[in-house]
């Protein structure tokens, strides 16, 4: 069984290296080494600290080890064009997202000024619906699609652009507090002015979008230089 504190050592020392396949291999070879000397030295007669000490001093050069796993320019590159594809159909996909609704919109408000006011407003759905249903799948695809090794290079690189200014986050809050008040008064202004309370939520569905997407380009001026 493995000790937990060589696991949580060795998960440390892995937690900025993307989990490519020579990455894991080597995560694993490294934790069960540490947990094979571990055990030597506690069968030895030797206490918990002091085995686990030995056992981490005498492994080598982790850090050496773990440069010749790190990615080579050839997966930067491929991760670039990953990151780019994804970018791509995210945009579409919301585009597609607040098109549908203001067809939605557009086509129950023909309807109720040619006196078909349930056939504008199938026409609308059924159009929203379609937009929606091609821009999940392509969500979906890029998502599915992509290896794990360069999700997981993804997350490495999103953890490190966390953190905001302090300047940013004031300014960022500030936005998203004046950002969900008028998304609340543009949900009631249509909703009132259309009675139509069964479609309008689609607004709140496309406010959420617009805030990731806010989120995001705030958080990718946080990168501290």
């Amino acid at each position: 069984m493995m000790n937990s504190k060589i696991k949580n050592y060795v998960d440390v020392i892995f937690q900025d290296v993307p989990r490519t396949k020579k990455a894991t291999e080597l995560k694993e070879e490294i934790a069960s080494n540490l947990n094979e000397r571990f055990e030597d030295y506690m069968a030895q007669g030797k206490s918990e600290t002091e085995s686990y000490g030995l056992a981490v001093a005498n492994m080598g050069d982790i850090d050496e080890m773990i440069k010749e796993v790190m990615p080579n320019d050839e997966f930067f590159r491929e991760a670039s064009t990953y990151r780019r594809r994804n970018a791509r159909n995210t945009a579409i996909g919301v585009a597609m997202y607040i098109i549908g609704a203001a067809l939605l919109i557009i086509c129950s408000a023909a309807g109720e000024s040619f006196g078909m006011d349930d056939l504008g407003g199938v026409i609308g759905v059924t159009i929203l619906l379609i937009f929606a249903a091609i821009a999940t799948a392509l969500i979906i695809y890029s998502n599915m699609s992509t290896p794990k090794e360069y999700k997981d290079y993804e997350e490495t690189q999103e953890r490190e652009m966390k953190e905001m200014r302090p300047y940013d986050r004031k300014v960022y809050q500030a936005i998203t507090s004046i950002y969900w008040t008028v998304i609340t008064a543009i949900y009631l202004g249509i909703s009132f002015w259309t009675m139509s309370w069964g479609i309008t939520w689609i607004i709140w569905v496309i406010a959420g979008v617009l805030h990731s997407i806010i989120t995001t380009i705030f958080q990718l001026r946080g990168i501290k230089e």
